[in-house]
């Protein structure tokens, strides 16, 4: 007979929805642990600054909670408004918190790429471009709105190689366009660079 996992929470017997850093969580307690470590994490930054060992952590931390935050906000069909407001909160903080970070150099390029959009009564795709890459994400040109925390599939014109990125952030861009800014949620170097040898676009 296969034992059902539970949560790794001491006295605590409620199924498990997530896993964080090896360890398996109850629903409840995946958001409570989320929350400590966000705040852990901001003191940090405002206190002596993220070490180099503290943003590889913290990099980490962010890719797995956000893709199970958004696993366990898409497919639980038993989530009421406040739980889905918490795991969209901790999506959005995390987010907020990874734009600190020392990411990647940025590279102005131009790759032809088509952006998709699942979501629920407004799915769209368009064909369009990139303005910046960088390791863990672009800057992209798009005719279609996108609010923060929204999930996209990018996939490359010149590949036909697909990921899934978050939407970080949106700003007009003249026109009808607006730029977004995408963060791959498991993807550590789509655009295929040495990022070790790319110099930065200011």
């Amino acid at each position: 007979m296969t034992r059902i996992q539970e949560c790794t929470i001491a006295d605590c017997s409620q199924p498990v929805e997530a896993t964080l850093d090896g360890r398996t969580y109850c629903r409840e307690h995946f958001i409570s642990v989320c929350y400590t470590r966000l705040d852990h994490y901001e003191e940090i930054r405002k206190g002596l600054g993220l070490s180099i060992s503290d943003s590889e952590s913290l990099r980490r931390f962010i890719h797995e909670c956000t893709r199970q935050a958004d696993v366990i906000e898409h497919t639980a069909m038993d989530l009421d408004n406040l739980d889905r407001a918490k795991l969209l909160h901790i999506i959005l903080s995390a987010s907020e918190l990874g734009r600190h970070l020392r990411r990647s150099p940025r590279k102005a390029a131009a790759i032809a790429v088509r952006l998709s959009s699942e979501k629920i009564g407004g799915t769209w795709e368009e064909n369009t471009e990139t303005v910046l890459v960088s390791q863990y994400g672009a800057l992209v040109q798009c005719k279609h709105s996108a609010k923060a925390g929204e999930t996209l599939e990018v996939m490359r014109a010149d590949t036909g190689e697909k990921a899934i990125a978050r939407v970080a952030w949106q700003r007009p861009s003249g026109n009808s366009d607006v730029r977004i800014g995408v963060e791959f949620v498991s993807c550590e170097n789509f655009w295929g660079l040495d990022w070790g040898a790319v110099e930065e676009t200011r």
